[in-house]
């Protein structure tokens, strides 16, 4: 046994050499086990600047492929777009999907207030109630500006509106936080967004458009892209023009100083 041991190590040593080689050599191969490939780098989509408005806030009432459109540049402060406003109202009532009316904000310099009604509506907005605002703050135009916050035409009558001195800023904006109540809205959120950069800049929108058509008054009305002189904008006037464009009659309208609009004053 003693004479074959040195084959046996020899032998031994000889297997654990081939072992150590294959081993070596096969880690040398490739992997044939698929590569999962490498995703693509997806760009990121741009964000937008914080309150830049979307396309969706403009502010549409009516039938979306309505024949006619009105739109107005208006302010909240503003007596000629208040006493407009009913008129508008019974239009889309009596016209229904075939009329589409359009609100811009064009808050003038001399009314103190209009920005802050403008905040009001467009924070009603975000919540989905920019037009029920709307009505409100044109419904009841000598109220808010005086501070008093009942509503409608059968509200208690005040002192204060037979004033000329208009409220501080604190207490119309207590107004419209009462309007917002009245309009179930999460008021918390509406004081915050009264504020925010992204209503002012809603607002800055309407108003840098307007400067850019160069209206300096309100109401500016167009009708399907024209200026309707809003010194015929009774009921039965407004009527006829959207009849005429119904009929495809409408007249091109311009007036370049509408009396019974509100200019906007110089610097």
């Amino acid at each position: 046994m003693r004479r074959y041991l040195p084959f046996l190590v020899i032998g031994a040593v000889f297997l654990i050499a081939i072992g150590s080689g294959l081993v070596l050599w096969q880690a040398k191969q490739p992997s044939s086990a698929p590569v999962a490939p490498i995703p693509p780098v997806v760009p990121s989509a741009p964000k937008e600047a914080p309150g830049t408005p979307e396309p969706k806030s403009l502010h549409v009432r009516g039938g979306a492929n309505a024949p006619v459109t009105v739109e107005e540049f208006g302010d909240f402060q503003c007596r000629p777009c208040a006493k407009l406003a009913p008129t508008l109202l019974k239009l889309e009532e009596h016209y229904g999907e075939r009329l589409r009316v359009i609100f811009r904000h064009k808050p003038l310099r001399p009314h103190e207030h209009a920005v802050i009604a403008a905040c009001a509506a467009e924070a009603a907005g975000l919540q989905g109630r920019f037009w029920e605002m709307h009505d409100l703050l044109f419904e009841n135009w000598a109220r808010w500006q005086r501070g008093v916050d009942t509503i409608g035409p059968e509200a208690s009558p005040s002192r204060r509106l037979q004033s000329n001195v208009l409220a501080l800023d604190a207490e119309v904006r207590e107004v419209f936080i009462k309007y917002a109540e009245w309009l179930k809205l999460d008021l918390e959120r509406f004081k915050t967004d009264i504020d925010s950069a992204e209503v002012k800049a809603r607002i800055e929108s309407d108003r840098l458009h307007a400067n850019s058509l160069g209206i300096d008054r309100t109401p500016t009305i167009y009708l399907n892209g024209r200026i309707l002189d809003v010194s015929r904008h009774g009921l039965e006037a407004f009527q006829a023009a959207i009849e005429a464009e119904l009929t495809g009659k409408g007249e091109e309208k311009t007036a370049s100083s509408p009396p019974g609009a509100t200019p906007e004053q110089p610097k």
